[in-house]
């Protein structure tokens, strides 16, 4: 039991001590929000931020619609 905890003491402190520093930075600099033009999930997050602007677009057509028929009194 003592040695099996000792033998994961040292995979852990191995595994700590193998962290890549840049990759620690990576991750601090994509915290902003946006992913990196590298990550597989870049093309789904362009597509996401276009939909998100044609919902604007149809949210705005929405409301100008509505503006103009509370004004022809429909």
């Amino acid at each position: 039991m003592k040695s099996t905890i000792i033998i994961f003491s040292i995979i852990f402190l191995h595994l700590v001590g193998c962290v890549d520093q840049s990759y620690i930075e990576q991750k601090e600099t994509t915290q902003s929000g946006k992913l990196s033009d590298d990550n597989v999930f870049k093309d789904y997050e362009t597509a996401l931020d276009k939909a998100k602007g044609v919902e604007q677009t149809i949210m705005d057509a929405a409301e100008q619609r509505q503006k103009e028929m509370d004004e022809r009194g429909y």
